[in-house]
């Protein structure tokens, strides 16, 4: 076969492969939109995209970015650097779902090429280019991130061209290519910069060793041209490249913990490794996503068996499996962040040469070769299955690929014992591998193999639920003068961040983001005031619908659901807007799976605050970080916090206004099997206290029915002991709690129990916004030993046997399902409920280990009398100190907040990168604004610069004289005009470098 040819074959190969493997989404009717992330940032993100690139406009300041952010900085992570992002502009603005899915799987098609490219120069047959480019594009990383995170195919693309580039070095020839293949990954995603410099370095060492001893130039010139190629790369993506690493640097990830304090991985992901290997549509854990075909993984084999004759890349190969061990290997390939297996994307290089390697010697292999590589897949399913518990609990779909992977070691024995020739054996290689790759492909695609497909959205779904998000109610916000925010009300979609980039293309100026890289500052701010919601990725959301956090935002309007109206507690001060006397309701549009089923309302506040305002008083940051998280909140809206002191405003100490309110806890123990009485109940509803769950008719009940056997004699010891059990848990938790919440726990079958708080004097609450403030926050997580006691005990209760075979099976549960520590704790009040959520220390996104939580139990005019606090996920929490906290609304702080107003800029206009108005004052003040901070703004007040400086811990402020004042801040993304300058000199050298070359070889 022709290896020019190749690129040829590779094309229809692909085009049949790609429909006979995405051609399951003709049959379920999807698209490639994932419900999570897809829906939630890539769709959205591309369509404000398209707008930019139609509008011209790609750099600069965005206030359809949370907040508000730099353009760059946000979108450099996502579509900037992506080349395949720019074709987006040709589709009509109604097919972008259309354009969404094409660019996948033009990506998906370009991975396979640049491979060719690398393959080609190394000199293997071209029938194994073939099979090694093919397993490299269908690999199970390639077609899991193309419904997942379709942008994570661009290492996939840029890899091997840069492992080409290095080849060419070696070979004498230019750098140039490596130069430019360096600076589109440097500008592509810094993630993917990160993680490519280790691949490519690792390579460039693997490959030098390897052919060293041939190398027709010398070390110190491989060095040179490597590090020339390097560097003029870093010069021509400075453009790019320069603004997004500062934003990287500034940003709310630098917060994280290094291998979310893993030193091991837990035991379980050790368990699950092997079956990851080769099978798809599995549940991964930390992002272990390999997906092997057979042909890959016996190439493995083979490479291992020859270990000293492929020794460089074996080191390569064990490099991989030993790093896949230890958390802080991940870590550190992760940018010193969290422990995710991405970076193992890098290995389908390394599996690619096996296969082609593999590929080369089939004619060549021995007895010993196939006995080796039959031994070692024989080797292999039984780890699998000793790993399962010395069970296979398999998925079925996992048996098909096992299944093929032993089809294929079928070809290669038959292929020995018949004296095949090596044409034959790949065609039938061929046909074995393509079921393969189609069956790898049907785990995460079909419904009836693996869960992703369940979790992708349905066709015309996605820009349907982009324009129906509000139910149209946008277009009253839009409509209203001046600059403004919004947000939803809690559970206008049930799930209070869900679909968090929404409100992004439909000009309501929402607060909630979801990207990837998030200004630190506004990240600083809302922990500084302990917003309950806060996560690195999403660092507002809803402001935990607290009243004077969205005022200081300038959250003017707030979307509800049209059935929360009376029945949900809203923020102080924001009302329904009226039509006719009537709340405005703007009629439900439905959206298959997606809609709220309700129609939508808007609330206005009046006490919102403008986007700029002076502020007379200032405070220092150290008297600011010495109040409690619900004082600073209030504090900010007296003084402006900035750093240090003020030349001519007056520092103001903050007199406290919040009250704390004593309360008494009861633990609920009305579903807790702690008497006799409760027993003989819990048996006659079937084995159930909870009257919402008793299904069982007492009609119904007979006596030789075991389940539901009342006779307690038989085993009375063993259950007394259990009731006492849990008396003794009761009395030991009223103990602990006599002065406050001081811990939550379960009974001794895993069940929370609920806590109800008294409050004493429930006038106190009357006419404010209450909190829960909990610190010193410890979780116990479930021990295989709990899991395997509680379900012992729930089998005595119930009067039923616990068998040997339940029992094992029961600890191969407990040992796969352990706890990573993420929980839930829940406070109900009167019409509200708020939940802190915290995350396994397994999330690979936004992991934090909360401490202290500050939680909004909503405002209310009439007084609360109890607060209900239900917890799920771990076997109990502790606290040190759990508050109840009163803050009082009413006209003396309307009377604050209409002060602040009308102090706003007159004459107000704000575009993307310029904000101006004017204002007089009698007095020295401070410019307070809710821009976030960066030092892309720059103030000139009346013609003049003046230095701005952070105030109230993440905004744009300065500190004014008196008199008339005539504001102007402009923005302009930081490094962009250093990175300009880079690409340049970048240019200028690639150009002149070749220029020279050029006329060398004329001459």
């Amino acid at each position: 076969m022709n290896s020019k040819k190749n690129y040829l074959y590779y094309t229809l190969t692909f085009i049949g492969l790609m429909s006979l493997t995405y051609g399951i989404f003709a049959l379920t009717g999807k698209s490639f939109i994932w419900e999570g992330d897809g829906l939630a940032q890539h769709y959205p993100i591309l369509e404000r995209f398209y707008t930019w690139l139609h509008q011209g406009n790609l750099a600069g300041w965005s206030w359809n970015l949370g907040l508000g952010a730099d353009k760059v900085t946000t979108f450099s992570y996502y579509v900037l650097g992506d080349p395949f992002s720019y074709l987006i502009y040709f589709f009509p603005k109604h097919h972008l779902e259309l354009g969404y899915n094409l660019l996948i799987l033009l990506r998906l098609y370009s991975s396979g090429l640049a491979f060719m490219v690398f393959a080609r120069q190394r000199h293997f047959l071209s029938s194994s280019q073939l099979l090694g480019t093919l397993a490299y594009t269908f690999s199970g990383f390639s077609l899991y991130v193309s419904i997942r995170h379709p942008f994570f195919l661009l290492p996939m693309i840029l890899f091997p061209l840069l492992a080409y580039g290095i080849d060419r070095v070696y070979q004498g020839r230019s750098w140039y290519l490596l130069a430019i293949v360096t600076a589109l990954a440097l500008v592509s995603n810094f993630y993917f910069a990160y993680i490519l410099a280790i691949g490519s370095l690792v390579y460039a060492i693997l490959r030098y060793l390897a052919i060293r001893q041939r190398l027709t130039i010398s070390l110190g010139q491989v060095i040179g041209r490597l590090l020339g190629a390097g560097l003029v790369g870093f010069l021509l993506a400075g453009v790019l490249f320069v603004p997004s690493l500062l934003g990287v640097l500034h940003s709310t990830r630098t917060t994280s913990h290094f291998a979310n304090g893993y030193w091991l991985y837990p035991f379980n992901y050790y368990l699950r490794l092997p079956n990851a290997f080769l099978t798809t549509g599995n549940p991964m854990s930390f992002w272990v996503n390999l997906g092997m075909t057979g042909i890959t993984f016996l190439a493995c084999l083979y490479i291992l068996r020859h270990f000293r004759a492929y020794l460089w890349l074996n080191v390569g190969l064990v490099t991989l499996l030993i790093g896949m061990l230890f958390p802080a290997i991940a870590a550190l390939m992760n940018g010193g962040t969290t422990p995710s297996q991405r970076w193992l994307l890098l290995g389908n290089l390394l599996f690619g040469l096996a296969v082609m390697t593999l590929c080369d010697h089939l004619t060549q292999l021995t007895q010993q070769d196939l006995m080796m590589l039959s031994l070692g897949t024989l080797g292999w399913l039984s780890l699998v299955w000793a790993a399962n518990g010395f069970i296979f609990s398999n998925h079925p779909h996992d048996f098909v690929i096992y299944g093929l992977l032993l089809v294929m070691l079928l070809v290669l024995l038959s292929s020995f014992g018949g004296h095949w020739s090596q044409q034959r054996t790949l065609r039938v290689i061929g046909i074995v591998f393509s079921l393969n790759v189609i069956t790898n492909g049907y785990g995460y695609f079909s419904p009836n193999s693996g869960g992703a497909s369940q979790q992708l959205v349905p066709r015309g779904i996605a820009p349907k639920f982009q324009t129906n998000y509000y139910d149209g109610a946008q277009n009253y916000v839009t409509a209203q003068p001046g600059f403004s925010r919004s947000a939803l009300s809690k559970q206008y979609y049930y799930a209070n961040d869900a679909k968090t980039n929404m409100g992004m293309n439909l000009g309501t100026h929402d607060v909630m983001s979801y990207f990837s890289v998030q200004n630190g500052a506004v990240g600083d701010f809302s922990t500084s005031v302990d917003n309950a919601q806060f996560k690195m990725n999403k660092p507002i959301i809803q402001a935990d619908s607290r009243t004077t956090l969205n005022n200081l935002l300038g959250v003017r309007y707030l979307f509800a659901r049209s059935n929360q109206l009376g029945i949900q507690a809203f923020p102080y001060g924001y009302q329904p807007v009226k039509r006719h006397g009537k709340p405005l309701v703007y009629q439900d549009k439905p959206v298959h799976g997606l809609g709220n089923s309700y129609g939508t309302v808007i609330l206005q506040s009046q006490n919102a605050l403008p986007l700029l305002y002076l502020q007379p008083n200032a405070m220092t940051t150290k008297s600011y970080n010495r109040l409690a998280a619900i004082d600073r909140e209030q504090a900010m809206t007296t003084a402006a916090v900035v750093d240090g002191t003020t030349r001519q405003v007056a520092h103001r100490p903050y007199h406290r206004r919040t009250r704390h309110v004593a309360y008494q806890v009861t633990a609920d123990s009305s579903l807790m099997i702690d008497s006799f009485g409760k027993l003989v109940t819990y048996r006659q509803q079937g084995n159930q206290l909870d009257p919402k769950l008793v299904t069982t008719a007492e009609t119904s009940l007979r006596r030789h029915n075991q389940d539901r056997s009342v006779n307690i004699q038989t085993d009375k010891q063993r259950l007394q002991k259990l009731i006492q059990q849990n008396q003794r848990i009761l009395r030991q938790s009223q103990r602990v709690n006599q002065t406050g919440v001081k811990q939550l726990t379960s009974d001794n079958q895993n069940q929370p129990i609920t806590y109800r708080l008294s409050i004493k004097n429930p006038r106190q609450t009357r006419g404010t916004e209450l909190y829960l403030a909990l610190s010193g926050i410890q979780a116990k997580r479930f021990t295989v030993k709990d899991q395997y006691r509680a379900l012992k005990h729930t089998r005595i209760f119930q009067n039923r046997e616990f068998t040997g075979i339940e029992r094992l099976n029961q600890l191969r549960r407990s040992v796969w399902n352990l706890s990573d520590g993420a929980y839930q704790l829940t406070a109900s009040s009167y019409q509200n409920v708020n939940t802190m959520t915290q995350l396994g220390q397994s999330n690979l996104s936004d992991y934090q280990d909360k401490r202290h939580v500050l939680l909004n139990l909503g405002y209310s005019k009439e007084p609360r009398r109890h607060i209900k606090v239900t917890f799920k996920g771990v076997k109990g929490i502790s606290f040190k100190s759990a508050k109840l906290i009163a803050v009082p609304f009413g006209k003396s702080y309307q009377r604050q907040m209409s002060s602040l107003q009308q102090s706003g800029l007159h004459h107000l206009k704000v575009q993307s990168n310029r904000i101006t108005g004017n204002v007089t004052t009698k007095r020295a003040t401070i410019l307070t604004t809710s821009i976030p901070y960066s030092t892309g703004w720059s103030l000139k007040v009346n013609g003049r610069t003046v230095s701005t400086k952070r105030v109230n811990v993440g905004f744009v402020g300065a500190e004014l004289p008196s008199g008339h004042q005539q504001i102007v801040l402009t923005y302009q993304t930081p490094g962009q005009r250093v990175g300009v300058v880079l690409s340049v000199i970048g240019l200028v050298i690639l150009a002149g470098s070749s220029g020279r070359v050029w006329w060398r070889t004329r001459r």
